[in-house]
């Protein structure tokens, strides 16, 4: 349907196709919305002049007395619709929050609804960075071309020297190209903390492209471009875009093919990688190539066959070079049912190759190295099932018997923490570089519990709980430290998965407007997640992992706890959020992540937000607590406002009265 008009008065001549109408009330064909004391209008030229005009894009537009009172609206003297070029464009405007005037600009044009992109200005942000001062962000649209787009964004500094940020895209035949680059001429003040010298810029490219004639039926090919000069210099501008975000701290330049077939896979990349917390040339490791190729099949139901080849060529660490080829075969056997005693097994057989070519690498005496393993295992388990109408019951018993042939090569510091899934694993290091051998047994035991409302496929809880350990038959060092498989018996390994779920809410119509944060109170529910490492005396606790959420009518809580202790490591953290659903689409938030370790705070974050179906509004308080050279310890205070239909957030930045 196209643009509908009412007035209360209208006159037309039908010889010069002008016209003048009164008490104009306009639904445009995209659901934004007019209206108007007063217009005169064109046809021939398709040209519409407003008087006294009020714009909106919000659904809900009056209030309970029948007033005109959107969430937002623009409040213009003139307002000019060309059709012909598709543009509106509004003088001397304000841009109101329930009828609250917030921002006055004496000319805003943006494209009409039947245009999806138009160059012009897009909304400012104003803030304050602790580190640098106050800063406004006015971006640039501007429209190349049909499959062609570039955004200028100058951000400027009252205290400090501006930066100058460009974007472009370009939908291409079969793929898509963003470019993001920019450049500052540094700091103006060098006499803080941890500054240097010198201009700053970042190149961040990605083409991603798609072929169903190259190498498989579907090929991906992806292309990546990403360099910084300086270290921290997103961090400290608090620079965001769709290809990074301020944290990156590993930079890839990389070309990257993905190729599928029904039952085969290819994944290859070469490239240059790039650690932004190294200082010497020792920071570039560069592949080539690196990749996998897979083949799965099926042999007469008899079993099945997994191949999978893994290459890799790197130089790293200066002048380190390695080679290495690495070949795994995995066979499975059908299962086995022993009826009589409701036994299931399988067997599984594996071969892992490995060829690995050294050149001057540090700690390797042999240039060439060949190692060859294979493994045989029985996987038995006994299923226990009791099955109701609404219920169902399972505890499962399970044996995993394993031997691995060749001696084991050093994988003591690996950062591998023992799971319950590993137990039953044909190569518990999960390193295809250092296979796990010799003779074990793991064992354990799953146990699951749901329970259904009657006649319904609606979920009343879930219970699942996992407990095992791994027996070797001897010690073996050089397996990794922090999983415990060193010893003759492992950890004792665990999970508590628990989800209960209640009445389902029926907030009002606003959960309809796609509004995100109501997902949160949709049900009431409790979903524990809790993974747990025994010491094999069950004498003390190495790691605790607890991840608990909690939704009840209008409150949120989540709740994530990790704890290490001994050789798996020396970590007690955790992150507290809370949200709160206030009345009318307003909800609390407060985030927190805590060392308890050391008793100190990382970061903390407390906001009041609004949401609705065109606008959402926040007042937002944050304080992050890290140091690193010119990166210093921050805290803001924000009130943000985004106009859904523009995107970016704008609105008055109160940093300085907190500071």
């Amino acid at each position: 349907m196209g643009n509908k008009l009412f007035a209360s008065k209208l006159k037309f001549n039908l010889n010069t196709e002008l016209g003048e109408a009164y008490n104009i009330k306009s639904n445009l064909k995209d659901g934004s919305y007019a209206e108007a004391d007063k217009g005169n209008f064109n046809k021939k030229k398709d040209l519409y002049y407003l008087k006294r005009t009020n714009y909106t894009t919000c659904k809900e537009k009056y209030n309970l007395k029948g007033n005109l009172c959107p969430s937002w609206i623009l409040s213009s003297k003139e307002f000019t619709h060309d059709r012909k070029n598709k543009k509106i464009k509004h003088k001397n405007v304000f841009l109101k929050i329930k009828n609250i005037p917030i921002l006055y600009s004496p000319y805003i044009s943006h494209p009409d609804p039947t245009v999806d992109r138009q160059s012009g200005f897009l909304p400012p942000m104003i803030k304050t960075l602790s580190n640098l001062g106050r800063t406004i962000k006015v971006p640039y649209f501007h429209v190349i071309s049909k499959d062609k787009d570039l955004t200028i964004t100058p951000i400027l500094y009252t205290n400090e020297n501006s930066i100058i940020n460009m974007g472009y895209r370009q939908a291409l035949k079969n793929g898509n190209l963003i470019i993001e680059t920019s450049y500052s001429e540094g700091y103006r003040n060098l006499n803080k903390t941890g500054r240097t010298k010198g201009s700053r810029n970042y190149l961040f490219a990605e083409y991603v492209g798609k072929s169903n004639k190259f190498f498989y039926k579907k090929n991906n090919l992806t292309f990546k471009l990403q360099r910084v000069s300086q270290e921290n210099y997103l961090r400290v501008n608090k620079l965001n875009t769709k290809l990074f975000k301020e944290d990156v701290r590993n930079l890839e330049n990389s070309l990257r093919l993905q190729a599928y077939d029904q039952n085969k896979r290819f994944d290859y990349k070469i490239g240059i990688f790039e650690n932004l917390d190294k200082y010497d040339s020792s920071k570039y490791t560069y592949y080539l190539p690196d990749g996998v190729f897979s083949l799965h099949n099926k042999y007469k139901d008899l079993f099945k066959i997994n191949f999978n080849s893994y290459t890799q060529g790197k130089k790293f660490d200066k002048n380190q070079k390695q080679f290495k080829l690495k070949n795994i075969i995995n066979l499975d056997s059908n299962q086995f049912i022993q009826k009589q005693y409701g036994l299931s097994s399988v067997l599984k057989f594996s071969v892992f190759n490995k060829n690995v070519y050294n050149d001057n690498v540090s700690g390797i005496n042999n240039n060439l190295n060949i190692n060859n393993n294979f493994a045989l295992a029985a996987d038995i388990q006994m299923p226990l099932a009791k099955v109701k109408k609404n219920s169902y019951q399972i505890f499962t018993p399970r044996l995993f018997l394993k031997h691995t042939t060749g001696s084991m090569q050093n994988a003591q510091d690996q950062d591998k923490i023992l799971e319950f899934s590993d137990l039953f694993s044909m190569n518990r290091t999960n390193n295809t570089d250092t296979i796990e051998t010799g003779t074990s047994l793991g064992y354990g035991a799953s146990y699951t519990n749901n329970k259904n409302k009657l006649n319904s496929a609606d979920k009343l809880r879930s219970l699942k709980i996992g407990f095992g350990q791994v027996i070797n038959n001897k010690n073996e060092n050089l397996k990794p430290n922090k999983s415990s498989l060193a010893n003759k018996s492992s950890d004792f390994v665990g999970y508590i998965n628990y989800d209960l779920f209640g009445k389902k809410i029926n907030l009002n119509d606003d959960d309809k407007l796609n509004i995100s944060f109501l997902d949160k109170f949709k049900q009431n529910r409790v979903s524990l997640n809790y993974k747990f490492n025994l010491d094999n005396n069950i004498s003390e606790i190495n790691r605790n992992s607890l991840n608990l959420e909690a939704s009840y009518k209008t409150l949120y809580s989540k709740i994530k706890f990790e704890e290490k202790n001994n050789y798996i490591g020396n970590v007690r953290s955790a992150n507290l959020y809370i949200n709160k659903l206030l009345s009318n689409n307003y909800y609390f938030s407060f985030e927190n992540k805590r060392n308890i370790k050391d008793n100190s705070s990382e970061y903390n974050r407390i906001s009041l937000k609004y949401e609705n179906d065109c606008i959402t509004t926040h007042l937002t308080y944050s304080k992050d607590f890290y140091y690193d050279k010119d990166v210093r310890s921050t805290k803001s205070l924000i009130f943000g406002i985004t106009i859904k239909p523009f995107a970016d957030s704008l609105g008055p930045d109160l940093t300085e009265f907190i500071n």
